[in-house]
């Protein structure tokens, strides 16, 4: 059924405040779409679509934002706060950002979902710019990004060398790891691990809630109880489940299924590159296991020991 976008845009132009506003962020092709999918069982909810894709968001380009753009957590940017005060009260809606919204969700919305996979090297920043609840970083084993990736588009199957973040200024080993870096392997896992590296440097407590796409997928009941609570919503958990069942709209046929379908999709040669660079890196918590080292994902000495590792 085709949205009308400007009638949608009319209901919810100024109609949130920052605490109205949920926001989901993630490295691409790591679920957020359907998690964002089952965040919007939350009452009254609406779902915003990649409000920083340069692409379909010409305001977001207008700003000053870049693909993966990265800011320090202290530094002023005028404009890039202007912009995201206009996504946060709903005022940044056309035919993209609106894809995931029905016409009934922007009647009754009061609350906002904000899904972008695009700002995990912003979250220290917009934490620190905007009081909105803690917003959820959802990580999912780099072996499935990349495998999710390579079957997705052209873009991802010929990689180029990630560009330089100014953030790795103090890191002078992973400045040469970046450098050093060859095949599309590794220059997507080095990507990946550059999009998790800002949100785990900073120390705890952190003021976002970190989500393993595996922990969603295994064990989905007591996973999405965490995020409610967290958020302080009671909610009917039957329906959220049923919402998990259902492919997320962008799935297709590139979907890599379950915690380890990667393994049917790269070789054993293609799982060691990539996961010895995002070890280099620091980010030791994924192996060849299925799932996260949880003691060392959700442990204090994390971005201390991530830390050491870049300043060798």
């Amino acid at each position: 059924m085709k949205i009308d976008v400007n009638a949608i845009k009319d209901r919810l132009a100024g109609r949130f405040e920052e605490k109205d506003v949920y926001m989901l962020t993630s490295s691409p092709r790591s679920g957020s779409t359907l998690l964002a999918q089952v965040l919007n069982v939350i009452p009254d909810s609406c779902v915003l679509f990649e409000p920083l894709q340069l692409n379909h968001v010409p305001e977001a380009r207008a700003a000053g934002f870049s693909w993966r753009m990265f800011v320090a957590p202290d530094e002023e940017w005028p404009e890039g706060e202007a912009f995201l005060k206009q996504v946060f009260e709903g005022r940044v809606i056309n035919a993209w950002t609106a894809r995931e919204m029905a016409g009934n969700d922007a009647n009754k919305a009061k609350r906002m979902i904000v899904k972008c996979v695009r700002a995990n090297r912003l979250l220290p920043w917009i934490c620190r710019r905007f009081e909105i609840p803690a917003p959820i970083l959802l990580i999912r084993h780099p072996c499935a990004v990349i495998a999710s990736q390579k079957n997705y588009n052209r873009v991802w199957k010929n990689a180029d060398r990630p560009d330089y973040p100014e953030y790795l200024d103090q890191y002078p080993v992973f400045q040469a790891l970046l450098s050093e870096a060859e095949g599309d392997e590794e220059f997507l896992a080095a990507l990946w691990a550059l999009d998790q590296l800002p949100p785990l440097l900073h120390q705890m407590p952190r003021p976002w809630l970190i989500v393993t796409y595996e922990e969603l997928f295994l064990r989905p009941e007591m996973t999405l109880a965490r995020i409610f609570d967290n958020w302080g919503f009671d909610i009917d958990m039957g329906e959220a489940l049923s919402r998990m069942k259902k492919p997320s709209s962008v799935v297709g046929k590139s979907g890599i299924s379950g915690v380890n379908g990667w393994k049917q999709r790269l070789t054993g040669e293609q799982v060691s590159r990539i996961l010895q660079t995002v070890n280099a890196f620091g980010l030791t918590f994924y192996t060849e296991n299925d799932e996260a080292d949880y003691d060392v994902l959700y442990g204090e000495s994390l971005s201390g020991d991530i830390h050491k590792a870049g300043i060798g």
